[in-house]
């Protein structure tokens, strides 16, 4: 214990203020990335945490597998079923602490984002359930796409808002997937993530926060933990056909609506993803195959079983 508490004093974190964190990483065919943001994470200032790997891979890299951890346990898990949803599910069944943080595979955290999730639970009731960190996109706006707001909120017409970028902090809707923590014992009473958000698994981070929401629990944006998101083209959820992704989009939303009975907004859901189709074939983002795709997507997501909440 002189050991740890010596490190705790260094790191300025009162030894009396201390959680136990997991870092849960889901991979799907991004090995060597991977293996980077787990690396990345030895620079970690937290004093004592695990690292995670969820691997859904049909080939592993060895260095993923057999890595050591030089500042915290890590372990190693290989799934034959793809799946984000799944992945994290899976990963939260490994986990003995009681708070998780789940990272995209293809990231930089920076040095206090483990520190910075302990604060921000530190400052807050037992009902603060979720909170999502910052996430820094190069050359994008995709996380800041609105400066009025903090954190992630869904439209009535089904798209999702995001200002994960912001300086600014405060209660929210849903947290972003790449860079969110939960209270473990919140996130198996909720039933985890649900695995009929298929596909790209979009809108899956914003069924999360809804679920954590309808229990009575809270849900907070804070710039504090943060990460850099490198978007690499390949691997994880990139599709190889942009097209096709409509199909899971207009699922997904669909399905999402049913689900918390607003049915009533589905005919602009509709009428808004068709839109989305027609803008990105006119600007050349998809083909015209994608009004295809949104159709079938439609029809799956009225047809797929409700998961009750």
């Amino acid at each position: 214990m002189e050991t740890l508490s010596k490190t705790l004093g260094d790191s300025g974190i009162n030894t009396s203020e201390i959680n136990s964190f997991t870092v849960i990483i889901p991979t799907y065919n991004r090995g060597e990335i991977a293996l980077n943001t787990v690396k990345e994470l030895e620079k970690q200032s937290y004093p004592s945490f695990q690292v995670i790997v969820v691997d859904q891979s049909q080939e592993a890299v060895p260095d993923l597998v057999n890595y050591e951890g030089q500042h915290f346990n890590y372990t190693y898990h290989h799934i034959n079923k793809p799946g984000l949803p799944n992945a994290r599910n899976v990963g939260i069944e490994l986990t003995t602490t009681e708070f998780a943080i789940f990272l995209d595979d293809d990231c930089i955290p920076e040095v206090a984002l483990i520190k910075e999730f302990n604060l921000a639970f530190q400052g807050h009731e037992s009902t603060l359930a979720l909170v999502g960190g910052r996430v820094i996109e190069k050359g994008s706006n995709i996380f800041h796409e609105r400066a009025s707001l903090t954190g992630g909120y869904v439209t009535r017409y089904g798209k999702t808002l995001k200002n994960f970028d912001t300086d600014a902090s405060g209660e929210c809707e849903w947290a972003a997937g790449g860079n969110f923590s939960v209270r473990v014992s919140v996130f198996k009473e909720v039933g985890g993530f649900d695995h009929n958000f298929i596909g790209t698994a979009v809108m899956e981070d914003s069924d999360f926060g809804y679920a954590v929401g309808r229990k009575g629990y809270k849900i907070r944006y804070t710039p504090g933990p943060v990460m850099e998101h490198l978007r690499i083209p390949t691997g994880g959820l990139r599709q190889a056909d942009p097209a096709a992704g409509m199909l899971y989009r207009a699922h997904n939303s669909v399905y999402f609506f049913r689900k918390y009975q607003l049915k009533r907004y589905l005919p602009v859901v509709t009428a808004y993803l068709y839109a989305v189709a027609a803008k990105d074939w006119l600007t050349g983002k998809h083909g015209i195959a994608a009004f295809y795709y949104c159709s079938v997507g439609l029809i799956r997501g009225f047809r797929t079983e409700l998961r009750v909440v």
